[in-house]
């Protein structure tokens, strides 16, 4: 990864594997899978649009409306999932990268653990991160749904369309 991405991108890489392990220890996770879905999750991260779109095609993925709209915010994921599983990436490592953006329902506890620690590395600086941070110790499933809450509040309030995982993942955590 060091040499594949920028360094602002490396630096979030290192916190996200070190928070997943962390957070795997805690909530039954293998720690060898969750360190490396972290350093991989954003493995495509910062290819362009058009590249994204590109190898979403050439890979035979369906694309949605709503990721037609933001391909690398939305589609980085699954390619990234397909490309480090032809470098023979376990399945659900390459799962966890699938999902760590937008969630979706059954989402097992890798998955979960990776989509929180991507939201809670030590890098991030948002209102609400320190609150999610005490939650990811006390309930996986409540900093799942606390990230899932915060991520439809703030795409509702920028007037951006939801994707139908993000919606999925929501609802199967809303309580």
């Amino acid at each position: 990864m060091k040499e594949r991405v920028s360094r602002r991108l490396f630096e979030h890489s290192r916190g996200v594997a070190m928070t997943c392990v962390e957070l795997a220890g805690l909530w039954g996770a293998p720690a060898v899978e969750a360190e490396t879905a972290g350093w991989l999750h954003d493995y495509c991260k910062e290819l362009d649009a058009d590249e994204i779109m590109a190898r979403a095609e050439e890979m035979g993925l369906s694309i949605d409306a709503v990721e037609r709209q933001r391909p690398v915010q939305l589609l980085h994921a699954r390619v990234g999932a397909v490309e480090v599983a032809r470098l023979g990436v376990p399945a659900a490592v390459c799962r966890a990268i699938e999902r760590h953006t937008v969630g979706g329902a059954g989402m097992n506890v890798l998955d979960r653990c990776l989509y929180v620690a991507d939201a809670a590395e030590p890098g991030r600086r948002y209102p609400g991160v320190e609150e999610l941070r005490r939650l990811c110790h006390r309930s996986l499933d409540e900093a799942v749904a606390w990230s899932a809450r915060r991520t439809l509040s703030r795409l509702v309030e920028r007037g951006r369309p939801i994707h139908p995982g993000t919606t999925a993942l929501y609802n199967e955590t809303c309580r």
